[in-house]
């Protein structure tokens, strides 16, 4: 296995994508400081799962990201993928190449990948175990990890001979195995505890149990004794109800009719409501898109906007560029009309000086011929010629020295008047750029301070977003209690109404009768309904007037008795069972009885059970007759103590339905009966008025939560504004330090130029002065030459008359000669000034060269700016043009949804009335159905309470178990059920759920005892796993260390050229726990500790380890970051030879400046920063170069 190659975009300073290609051998990176060389080893360390960000050499993790540079914008993510070359099967995955990448968002989520597969990062750590290339192996050495080897204590050190032994992963195993056994322990301890305590409750609980059992056996017995004597009690009543049940179906078909065409009329409601809800989602998602598009379409517009604002101020700087290029054409012309000028000044001044040369020689020829003609008279003459000649001379040179000083000054004046221009100039750009940087310095306090407000108002909606979110969380589920609360209360009030419609406890005989009422049938028209259903009772009588009713409830009411006849003829030939029939005109009213008047004014009392309700002055009778005679009194106590002061008795009830017979039996008690006609009446109405209460709150809940779900969307709609606020915010504070930054630039560069050319008009205002003076000093030199010569020319004035035409001839010779040396000298100076004008001329062409190449490159880049700005603006405009048509689009499909809606609310109002006519109709037969179903109920209730009474006492199979023949039960049943009752009460109170509690604590017990054999086999399977994992790593690492030891001498002493070098364990005798210790002995010192080497004894020592290391277990790829840094030239010789010499069997990669290590690369990437802030590579393969 290998390091193919690593793939690194947005990782600190490598913005662009960039690969390098790796092989075996060796690689080296070079390049300057700050290049971003060490971001390489960076980037691979991270990707290896690095998640200190102080070890990436950062403060946070996202500072791995690149941030941005003058040039580039930051991004939003860094990614690293690592290429190894499985083909050798290093790594457990079916692959010849393993693509290992890591992505890190500035969000702060991070992901990472195994062959573009999604996975975690231990997976990665799983994959690389004990491969040497994990984080904590020699994968990576930096000079830092040199140092940190060195410095480590000896018992830190152990870990990295450790990962070379391959131990790493038993460790790992080794620890998840004691995590498990302390947890195995833990739950061991917590199961003692437990069975302790179950042993201590078995004991109690089998005697329990036992009494119990007992216990039962004889409440057994004694229920069905009891079941034997109320079924004889219950035969009749059975005989009479098995003949009641089918006489209601006329009313009941027209009802269902109606429940029908209901049902029918409430789908479509429904569906017409769905549709409206439907509707209005679709509404309010059109207006949500609406809205959307709308803002899509004003940001694109100000996109637009901008972009023209830009080509705008391209286009001023392309009208201002053409004009500097025509500037510049024009100063082109110039400059070649000047150096074509200046060509043939020089070209003319060669050729006057070459003529001159010839009439020089030719004349001093001349003179010299006159010379040798002169006699020793002329001497004198010829001296003072010669002196006169002399003084003509140097008048001469001194006349031209003079033109040419003031040439010179006045050049120099206009140098001073430019210079003192250009610094003026500069002043003025320097007063400009330090108001543009007090602007923005301004500017920036009051973005950093909008910062801070925009800032404090995102925390505070974040802060209050979740608690209203947990506000309308709570609303919402308070929301749904309460529909589910009117959902069970519309059910149980449906089946109420149900049952009273259904009379569902009357009797089959009074059924008959109702429903055959509520077809029409002759034989029943006069039935007036039953008892039950004609009263209304207070709801707090309802338990006491149905007891006292009893199985009157049920009892039909008629007028005559000719109509009673009528309806027991009915009863009999439809075969339909019995019924009591009340003719109303041949009862007679039960008073109470005046001599008992003074009860009612007994505390406790009620009143008369027939004062107590209300009914129709037509059915009055029949209230007279059946509860006339019936006291209500408030409880038990009471109703006894007014029994026995009673004379004659009279029947007592009590508001709990307790009943006390005249000098009869008293029934009472608690038994779950069903409820009666009186009292499921009691509950609609109850269940009515709570539907209507849980109605209003449910709508106050649906108002408060769509109040909150409102106030919630508006402040999730401002935390967006703010949010986008801040992020513009903070690019205008990015672009406004950029800016500023510039300006500070600028502002050094100018400092920098007005220093030079402050000290360059200086140097210049020097030498004008020099000029002055030296110009002064020629004009005095003039002066005295020129009377010097009038002296001269007095002499030769007296001496003329003597010379003959030879001395007349030789001075015109010698005029002559020294006006041509006079013009020669001129020219050569003339030829100076040229060539220095020529030199000037040439700095201007080169100065205008540059202006024109930057012109025309800021030109090019104008254009290419502009032409992208003007594909962006198309693109914004057809953004535009789409977004307006999706505008209008959605505006006519809300127009399209408002109209639906409308229609569907028109129509569910038309249904909504038809259904209300409906119900009304409904209503109606219901209330007539339920009048003859009342008729029926009365004798029902009673048959069917005895029937309750029996199956919860009995259960619902005490009819079978009346079938089977107990003949002698039935006998001695009285005598037995008082043997029973005295067995039971000598027995006591008994818990009867003991049997269950001690069965389950018995089995709790065993199953607690079962699980602790379970922990303790693993405890023991744990702890001899640990002891062989132990005994594994100690072989290994001994092994190891004597291995690494033998290298490691022996690589000191190559590395050293002598000496000696041993590893020691320190501390403890486990090999496991124990610390190593690195001995080492240069050539010529005694054994010492590392702390007491060199800097570069050091590091070469650390380099042994290092490669004694990686001679036992070859990593696949080992990266050295600058580790020769502390060695001399020869020490990195030594280095370089010792990687050429490991580079068969392990890939090493380089980062280095030293000489020496880059020679033994193999392939060289060179990493440079041509663009400030990014990197980029450059490979060279060293075996292609030529030798």
């Amino acid at each position: 296995m290998f390091l193919k190659g690593i793939e690194i975009q947005g990782f600190k300073t490598f913005v662009d994508r960039v690969r390098l290609e790796l092989g075996p051998g060796v690689t080296g990176i070079v390049g300057p400081n700050g290049s971003g060389k060490s971001n390489i080893v960076d980037a691979i360390l991270w990707v290896l799962g690095e998640q200190s960000a102080k070890s990436l050499r950062g403060t946070r993790m996202d500072d791995v990201i690149f941030a941005g540079s003058a040039r580039r914008r930051p991004v939003g993510m860094a990614e690293v993928t690592l290429y190894l070359d499985n083909s050798d099967a290093s790594l457990p995955l079916d692959f010849q190449e393993v693509a290992i990448t890591r992505r890190f968002f500035r969000s702060g989520e991070g992901e990472y990948y195994i062959n573009k597969v999604p996975c975690r990062l231990k997976d990665i750590q799983e994959l690389l175990l004990d491969t040497g290339s994990g984080r904590g192996g020699l994968a990576i050495v930096s000079q830092g990890r040199l140092e940190e080897i060195l410095a480590a204590r000896p018992e830190e050190r152990r870990s990295v001979l450790e990962e070379t032994a391959g131990i790493a992963r038993y460790r790992l195993r080794k620890k998840e195995a004691r995590q498990r056994l302390e947890a195995v322990e833990q739950d061991l301890t917590r199961l003692q505890d437990l069975i302790g305590e179950l042993k201590d409750q078995l004991g109690p609980a089998a005697v329990e149990a036992a009494r119990a059992r007992r216990h039962q056996k004889l409440m057994a017995l004694l229920n069905l004794v009891e079941l034997i004597l109320k079924s004889r009690e219950m035969a009749e009543s059975q005989n009479r109800l098995r003949r009641i049940r089918e006489r209601w179906q006329a009313l009941k078909s027209q009802e269902e009719e109606l429940e029908a065409r209901e049902e029918e009329l409430a789908g479509r409601s429904r569906d017409i409501r769905e549709r409206l809800a439907r509707n209005q989602e679709a509404r309010e998602r059109s207006r949500v898109e609406l809205q959307g598009l709308r803002e899509q379409l004003v940001q694109v517009r100000g996109r637009l906007s901008l972009v023209d604002e830009k080509l705008a101020a391209l286009a001023r700087q392309r009208v201002e560029d053409r004009e500097r290029e025509g500037l510049l054409a024009r100063e082109e012309e110039k400059l070649r009309a000047a150096a074509a000028e200046l060509a043939r000044q020089v070209e003319t001044g060669r050729e006057e000086m070459a003529a001159l040369e010839q009439d020089l020689a030719a004349g001093r020829e001349t003179r010299e011929k006159l010379r040798a003609e002169r006699d020793e008279l002329a001497a004198r003459l010829a001296r003072l010629k010669e002196d006169l000649f002399q003084v003509a001379h140097e008048r001469a040179g001194c006349h031209n020295e003079l033109v040419r000083l003031e040439e010179k000054q006045a050049g120099m004046e206009r140098v001073l008047e430019q210079k003192q221009r250009q610094l003026q100039e500069l002043n003025n750009e320097r007063e400009r750029l330090e108001g543009l940087l007090r602007a923005g310095e301004e500017q920036l306090g009051e973005i950093e301070a909008n910062l801070k407000a925009l800032e404090g108002k995102k925390a505070s909606l974040e802060t209050e977003l979740p608690l209203q979110e947990a506000d309308l969380a709570a609303r919402e589920k308070h929301l749904a209690g309460l529909k589910e609360q009117q959902r069970l209360l519309v059910a149980r009030l449906k089946v109420l109404r149900q049952a009273q419609a259904d009379y569902e406890g009357f009797g089959e005989g009074v059924r008959a009768i109702l429903q055959a009422r509520s077809r029409g049938e002759a034989a029943c028209a006069g039935v007036l309904g039953v008892v039950v259903e004609k009263i209304e009772v207070p709801g707090e009588l309802t338990r006491a007037i149905e007891v006292a009713l009893g199985g009157a409830a049920q009892q039909v009411l008629v007028r005559t008795a000719s109509e009673a006849e009528r309806v027991i003829q009915f009863l009999k030939s439809r075969r339909h069972g019995r019924a009591t029939i009340l003719p109303l005109a041949w009862l007679e009213p039960r008073r109470w009885p005046n001599w008992a008047g003074w009860v009612l004014n007994e505390p406790g009392v009620v009143g008369v059970a027939a004062a107590l309700v209300r009914s129709e002055a037509e059915i009055r009778p029949a209230v007279d007759y059946l509860l006339g005679q019936i006291l209500v009194v408030a409880d038990l106590r009471r109703a006894l103590d007014l029994g026995e002061r009673l004379r004659p008795p009279v029947r007592l009830v009590t508001l709990e339905g307790e009943v006390i017979q005249p000098r009869g039996p008293v029934t009472g008690g608690n038994t779950r009966q069903r409820a009666g006609f009186l009292q499921r009446r009691l509950e609609i109405q109850q269940g009515e008025t709570e539907l209507a209460n849980l109605v209003a709150r449910l709508n106050d809940a649906r108002q408060q939560a769509r109040k909150l779900a409102s106030t919630l969307e508006t402040g999730r709609q401002e935390l967006r504004r703010v949010t986008e606020a801040l992020i513009a915010r903070r690019g205008e504070l990015h672009n406004l330090l950029q800016r500023l930054s510039e300006y500070k630039d600028q502002l050094a560069r100018l400092a920098e130029k007005t220093a030079v050319l402050g000290e360059e008009l200086a140097r210049s205002t020097t030498d004008s002065r020099e000029l002055v003076t030296s110009r002064r000093e020629r004009e005095e030199l003039l002066t005295r030459l020129e009377a010097r010569e009038g002296e001269l020319q007095g002499e030769l004035t007296g001496c003329q008359e003597q010379l003959n035409a030879c001395q007349q001839a030789l001075a015109a010779v010698e005029q002559e000669l020294a006006v041509n040396e006079t013009r020669q000298q001129a020219l050569a100076k003339a030829g100076e000034q040229l060539a220095a004008r020529v030199e000037e001329l040439a700095r201007q062409k080169e100065n205008w060269r540059r202006q024109q190449a930057e012109l025309a490159a800021r030109m090019t880049a104008a254009a290419t700016a502009t032409n992208e700005l003007q594909e962006n603006r198309e693109k914004l405009a057809r953004e535009e043009e789409w977004l307006a048509g999706a505008i209008q689009q959605a505006e006519e499909g809300l127009q399209r949804l408002d109209n639906d809606g409308s229609a569907c609310s028109q129509q569910q109002e038309e249904l909504a009335r038809e259904l209300e006519e409906l119900r009304a109709r409904k209503g109606k037969i219901a209330a007539h159905r339920q009048q003859e179903e009342l008729n029926l109920a009365r004798l029902e209730t009673t048959l069917e309470g005895s029937r309750a009474e029996l199956e919860e006492r009995f259960g619902p199979g005490w009819q079978e178990v009346l079938q089977k023949p107990r003949r002698h039960l039935e006998k001695e049943a009285p005598r037995l059920r008082r043997v029973l009752q005295e067995k039971l009460a000598a027995l006591g109170e008994v818990n009867p759920g003991a049997p269950r509690v001690y069965e389950g604590l018995r089995r709790r017990f065993e199953e607690l005892e079962q699980q602790r054999q379970d922990l303790e086999e693993g405890r023991a399977a744990l702890e001899q796993v640990i002891a062989e994992m132990e005994k594994l790593m100690a072989r290994q690492l001994r092994a190891t260390l004597t291995a690494v030891q033998e290298h490691f001498a022996a690589l000191f002493r190559e590395l050293f050229e002598g000496g000696e070098a041993s590893l020691e364990l320190t501390g403890s005798d486990n090999i496991l726990e124990a610390g190593l210790e690195i001995i080492a002995r240069p050539p010529g010192k005694k054994p010492q500790h590392l702390a007491l080497l060199s800097g570069g004894e050091k590091a070469l020592t650390a380099v042994a380890f290092i490669f004694a290391l990686l001679k036992v277990k070859p990593s696949a790829f080992c990266i050295f970051d600058e580790v020769d840094t502390a060695l001399d030239e020869a020490n990195v010789e030594r280095f370089a030879r010792l990687l050429r010499q490991f580079a068969s069997r392990t890939q090493f990669i380089v980062i280095s400046h030293r000489q020496g290590t880059m020679a033994a690369a193999d392939v060289l990437y060179g990493v440079t920063m041509m663009e400030q802030g990014v990197s980029r590579l450059v490979s060279v393969r060293l075996e292609q170069l030529p030798a």
